[in-house]
């Protein structure tokens, strides 16, 4: 899930949004604006109404963020590196850049988040309660309320046995601990986040039956679940096939790269012409990469001014980019940064390209592991 919108870094990670988190902003708004406060504390005019909406809404995707950052801070204790936090539709998503070593690490991680959302439900609680007892404006003790109730319901759902829900890293670290063998654990727990999407699907069926709108919400929702307990299904056993293997084994290594500075007609003549590539890297005087150009747009410059276009003006930028180290684990990689078409991530070592990863390397990859044979997954930790 590619940010839209980025807020900057909090504890060192970066923060931002989806498109979609504005549609969660609107929704939240409007719904306090136009049915609970109305509702619950008549009496006020329409704009004092969408102004305490706003800051609700405002209030609750602070609270999302908050129980991602749970979810990084821990994972941080424990060694593991944390990519980004992106807010979206759905809620949040905390991207690592490794999996936990231990089944307690596992757990320790997973339980993080709903325990910070069961705390902002009890502190919203006690601020209403608070509010109500001093007298305070039935707008911010309602808004308090509602936030206290939503925070305590995100709580418990993400606690659902069933991934990619926090109660199915949950159960993996529970069955992880048993087995001995996390591959197994995680393939249990993706079955059982699609079939809690396909009760959902059915309660949500049932309720359109009865004439319940609400039940398109909870189909929309059984439909990630669904899709998304299958993707970490198949990301189980991507991770388990490559076990072992290196990016340093599956990259192109030194591959054809254009310099910032380069104009487009020069690097077309001098470097483009001359490879097959159609996505390069593109580096600075000292080496260290920028961004990516591809041919096609470059091709979109009219020819009048390749002359006086730099790269620089055209790459896509290296916050925009996936970025590893040769050291990496190929399965964690393709696990987090699926590869197709004119995707390219770039292989860094002491901030020099050493190297790139594409579709067909990552084709490859698969090839070699099983002309390897799996590994498989090693013994449980404690």
């Amino acid at each position: 899930m590619r940010e839209t919108i980025r807020f900057g870094r909090i504890a060192g990670i970066p923060v931002g949004a989806h498109w979609s988190a504005l549609v969660v902003l609107l929704l939240v708004a409007q719904g306090m604006a136009v049915v609970v406060l109305p509702a619950l504390a008549p009496g006020h005019p329409p704009a004092v109404y969408w102004a305490t909406g706003l800051v609700t809404a405002v209030v609750f995707l602070a609270s999302l963020l908050a129980h991602e950052l749970a979810h990084a801070l821990v994972a941080q204790r424990f060694g593991l590196p944390v990519q980004r936090i992106t807010l979206w539709m759905l809620g949040g998503v905390s991207m690592l850049g490794g999996e936990p070593p231990t089944p307690r690490a596992d757990l320790l991680v997973a339980v993080s988040g709903p325990l910070a959302s069961f705390s902002l439900g009890l502190v919203s609680g006690a601020v209403a309660v608070s509010a109500q007892a001093l007298g305070a404006p039935g707008l911010v003790v309602v808004a308090a309320g509602w936030l206290a109730v939503m925070n305590l319901v995100l709580a418990v759902f993400n606690l659902l046995p069933g991934a990619p829900l926090d109660g199915g890293r949950v159960l993996r670290a529970v069955l992880w601990r048993r087995y001995g063998d996390v591959l197994r654990a995680e393939v249990d727990a993706a079955r059982a986040g699609r079939l809690l999407g396909y009760l959902l699907a059915l309660a949500g069926a049932l309720e359109l039956l009865g004439g319940q709108a609400g039940g398109l919400w909870l189909i929309l929702l059984a439909s990630f679940l669904v899709m998304a307990a299958n993707a970490e299904g198949r990301t189980a056993l991507l991770r388990n096939a490559l076990a072992g293997l290196t990016v340093r084994e599956a990259m192109t290594p030194d591959p054809a790269v254009g310099h910032d500075w380069l104009p487009v007609d020069q690097f077309t003549e001098q470097v483009a012409a001359h490879t097959r590539q159609v996505v390069f890297p593109v580096v600075d005087v000292d080496g260290r990469p920028t961004g990516v150009v591809t041919l096609s747009e470059l091709g979109k410059v009219p020819p009048e001014l390749r002359g006086g276009t730099r790269l620089s003006e055209f790459q896509v930028p290296l916050a925009r980019l996936s970025v590893v180290a040769p050291g990496d684990q190929m399965g964690e990689v393709l696990a987090r940064t699926p590869l197709t078409g004119d995707g390219l991530v770039l292989v860094v070592e002491d901030e020099r390209l050493v190297g790139v990863l594409s579709a067909d390397d990552a084709t490859r990859a698969l090839y070699l592991a099983s002309a390897r044979g799996s590994r498989g997954a090693g013994p449980v930790q404690r």
